[in-house]
């Protein structure tokens, strides 16, 4: 339940009333939907909704989730959201160390992005190396990288684009 950040009757917490208003557990991940506001001011413009999206099909001792679909679940509920947020809202990702699960899923949702935009082409390695300049540790090791690998050419499948990987 949404118990650690707010709940369906609503939490103050800091100067924010926070209200878990949906939740749905998927077969590899949990979607819940929050409402903020500040406490302050009652009227629309203080008032925020905030998706997250909680993995469950990678278990903290793997260097990577066991299968692909997982991943491409939880990537196409985030693209599915996306468009809700508009220019000025990121998306914000976030794991246990901060950086061993959220770097592979911001590379890989720079893939699938990349992909869109741009026809199908893909650049695994320009991504990772773009994202290591603010983090060194954002894809630790081999595997993860093998791993984005496997995810991409999966989804380009998915999606019927032809994509030398």
């Amino acid at each position: 339940t949404c118990q650690y950040l707010g709940s369906s009757d609503g939490r103050q917490i800091g100067k924010f009333k926070v209200n878990c208003i949906h939740e749905k557990q998927n077969k590899s991940f949990q979607e819940k939907c929050f409402s903020f506001r500040d406490v302050n001011h009652e009227d629309e413009d203080y008032l925020t909704t905030i998706r997250q999206f909680e993995f469950s099909a990678w278990r903290e001792c793997e260097e990577t989730p066991i299968a692909v679909q997982p991943m491409l679940d939880i990537l196409e509920a985030v693209n599915k959201w996306q468009p809700h947020l508009g220019d000025t809202r990121p998306i914000l990702i976030h794991c246990e160390s901060g950086y061993r699960g959220s770097g592979v899923v911001a590379v890989l949702l720079n893939e699938v992005h990349r992909v869109q935009d741009n026809k199908g082409q893909i650049n695994i390695v320009e991504s990772v190396k773009t994202m290591k300049q603010r983090n060194k540790d954002i894809v630790q090791n081999p595997a993860q990288l093998r791993y984005i690998y496997d995810v991409m050419q999966e989804h380009v499948k998915q999606i019927n684009i032809y994509q030398n990987l």
